[in-house]
């Protein structure tokens, strides 16, 4: 509430200022009428109510309604007169102040040509409806008579239009750049308004006059104008406007000056034109001038951050002859501009870089298109470096090519850095190479010699075991285990190394069959049910494997006193599908959890429950080469949850797929 009360305070204020700042200009301009007292070379009020809605937007119009009503009302009109002369108004300032927004944004400031010429289109079409409008309502008020309507309609249109022209770009202009200019040239500002009226006192008080037709001393103020314009801008533009129309308007009423005529009719017209010729020869001028000034400081700006620019800038004319480069450019290469303006940039070539090549950039940058590429340059002392570059045609209004700028980058770090890895990416692929052949042959070869071992402990418990003593055969059947143990490692290391050298992931396979194989040989129908499975995208081979090490521990780690039993299912997510292997056997402590996809890791030794430490870890390979994942929700006591996320098969129905045959019923067919 402390915010509101304020702010409807102070529109409040603004709407009572306003209201009495029109009636007040209402009267000024009263005061400066002629032909019958009533009719304003200058209607200063308009231009007034244009530059409020400018500046503080429609919110205000009620305060224009309403002091174009007492304004109308004070001279004696009947209050339906009033009324409707102050609705015409008001259209005409919402009109005028529609078009100057649409035209010149809400930034308007008058210091555009446009915005002048919007200005301009304003004053002249605007004025229309409150002429049109006010007229008839003084004619049916009884105020005027018919036959003066339209006679009165181009005075009342003509009044309101040199108040847009003159007054509301002098109200915008000073608003609008306060906060940019401040009190910045003030005092000669104020040198050329004296000058200036004084001037226009001298022209249109009758001391320069020579005669009824003699206007040539007219064109003495006009330098006060252009002073303005260039030294001071919209403000100064404005300022001298002012200062020259006032007395000009304030002789011609009293039938003094240049253009005082018998008929005050003909005054009018000669003033008004005179006026507007001066407002807009100041104003355009003005205008001119702040665009001008815009684009030079922005080439400057330009040609700073350019000049300043880190990245190395060359401009060259349409035959590739350079006709600019920047600091970086000399920094760079060693070249100095002095030396290089004028030459082809063939002088950068160090040889890399094929004339094939060359030939298609200058084909497509003189074609209009943009060219990107890299090039491996020569610099001055012997040396080269690696650029990142960008050629790009510029054209000029009528859209041919005027010239070439190629900016570019230096890459001789990252160049060196991409090789350094590269040698390095290739060093690891060897080592990997390596590893997988030497696992390979480790784990192949030494098969052989295990199998040895255990088919003679077999043979010797067979001949000799009834001569041993009871420590004996336990030594045999430990050397039996030992030697399973090794072979069953071997295995799955084997497969562990081999896992990027089977055929790619790219073939359809069919989680339901596969599950109902992988159960079968498992010999575990009455443990595991298999709901419903996806037809997914990958290696038949490895996904077996994968089944088979997941269901095999879901049903290996159990309490001693009840086996467990296995769900594998599936569901449907946004980017893939989720197959989950869930078992009610002993569960994973949480800080376990993140170790088991790693090789050799186990929580149990040998003697509690048998295994190689291969088995996550393997399927968290194969997951990962079929573009999935791997994770494990567990709590000890409560059974495990793997889940392993694969992509869809674009070739495979979106439905999940019944089991052949039911895997949980016994005797089921392999």
């Amino acid at each position: 509430m402390r915010e509101v009360v304020p702010a409807r305070l102070r529109y409040v204020l603004s709407l009572v200022v306003l209201c009495a700042a029109y009636v007040g200009s209402a009267e000024l301009g009263f005061a400066m009428a002629f032909v019958g007292g009533n009719v304003s070379a200058v209607w200063l009020p308009s231009g007034l109510a244009v530059a409020a809605l400018l500046i503080g937007g429609v919110r205000l119009a009620p305060a224009v309604w309403l002091g174009a009503l007492v304004a109308t009302a004070a001279t004696g009109a009947p209050l339906f007169t009033a009324a409707g002369i102050a609705t015409g108004n008001t259209l005409e300032y919402l009109a005028a102040y529609a078009l100057l927004r649409r035209m010149g944004g809400p930034a308007l400031a008058f210091e555009r040509v446009g915005d002048v010429m919007a200005l301009v289109l304003a004053a002249a079409v605007t004025p229309a409806l409150s002429a049109l409008t006010g007229t008839a309502a003084l004619c049916l008020g009884g105020v005027a008579p018919w036959p003066m309507y339209w006679a009165i309609v181009e005075t009342w249109w003509l009044g309101d239009a040199a108040g847009i022209l003159l007054i509301t770009p002098l109200v915008v202009s000073w608003v609008r750049t306060w906060p940019r200019y401040g009190t910045r040239r003030l005092g000669e500002l104020a040198v050329m308004a004296v000058a200036a009226a004084a001037a226009a006192t001298a022209v249109f008080g009758g001391g320069l006059w020579a005669g009824t037709d003699d206007h040539v001393s007219a064109y003495l103020i006009f330098p006060f104008l252009v002073w303005g314009a260039l030294r001071l801008g919209a403000r100064g533009a404005t300022a001298a406007i002012l200062c020259v129309n006032v007395p000009a308007v304030i002789f011609t009423a009293h039938g003094m000056g240049l253009f005082a005529r018998i008929e005050m009719t003909q005054s009018l017209l000669l003033l008004q034109a005179f006026m507007a010729v001066a407002a807009l020869t100041a104003l355009v001028t003005a205008a001119a001038v702040a665009e001008r000034n815009v684009a030079h400081a922005r080439a400057r700006l330009l040609s700073h951050a350019v000049e300043q620019s880190a990245t190395t800038v060359m401009i060259t004319d349409p035959d590739g002859r350079l006709t600019y480069v920047n600091r970086a450019f000399t920094e760079l290469t060693g070249h100095r501009a002095r030396d290089v303006i004028g030459a082809n940039p063939r002088f950068l070539k160090s040889g890399h870089t094929s004339d094939a090549e060359y030939e298609a950039l200058w084909a497509a940058i003189t074609a209009g298109h943009v060219w990107r590429g890299e090039f491996l340059n020569r610099k001055a002392d012997g040396g080269t470096l690696w650029e990142q570059a960008t050629i790009s045609p510029v054209r000029d209004e009528a859209g041919h090519i005027t010239h070439f700028i190629g900016t570019k980058e230096d890459i001789t770090a990252r160049k060196a850095a991409e090789d350094g890895m590269r040698r390095a990416l290739a060093k690891v692929e060897r080592a990997k190479s390596e590893l997988e052949r030497v696992a390979y042959a480790v784990t192949h070869t030494l098969q052989e010699p295990l199998r040895g071992i255990g088919g003679f402990t077999q043979l010797i418990d067979r001949r000799y075991g009834d001569r041993l003593d009871d420590e004996g055969r336990g030594y045999l059947r430990r050397v039996l285990q030992s030697t399973e143990r090794m072979q069953r490692l071997f295995r799955d290391l084997m497969d562990y190394a081999l896992i990027d050298q089977v055929p790619d992931p790219d073939r359809s396979v069919d989680l339901a069959a596969l599950a109902r194989r992988v159960v079968t040989e498992l010999a575990a129908q009455n443990r595991v049910t298999v709901e419903p499975l996806p037809v997914v995208q990958g290696n038949p081979a490895q996904l077996r494997h994968l089944l088979t090490h997941l269901v095999g521990n879901g049903l290996t780690y159990h309490p001693p006193d009840r086996p467990s039993h296995v769900t594998v299912s599936a569901r449907r997510e946004a980017d893939g599908w989720c197959l989950t292997v869930a078992d009610d056997g002993l569960g994973i402590a949480p800080q376990y959890i993140d170790r088991l996809f790693n090789l050799f890791v186990r929580l149990h030794t040998e003697q509690e429950f048998p295994g190689s430490g291969v088995g996550l870890a393997y399927c968290r390979r194969v997951a990962e080469r079929h573009g999935g994942s791997i994770d494990l929700e567990s709590e000890p006591g409560q059974g495990t949850r793997i889940h392993v996320r694969l992509p869809f098969d674009p070739h495979a129905p979106a439905d999940l797929v019944p089991v052949p045959v039911p895997v949980a019923a016994e005797g089921v067919p392999s």
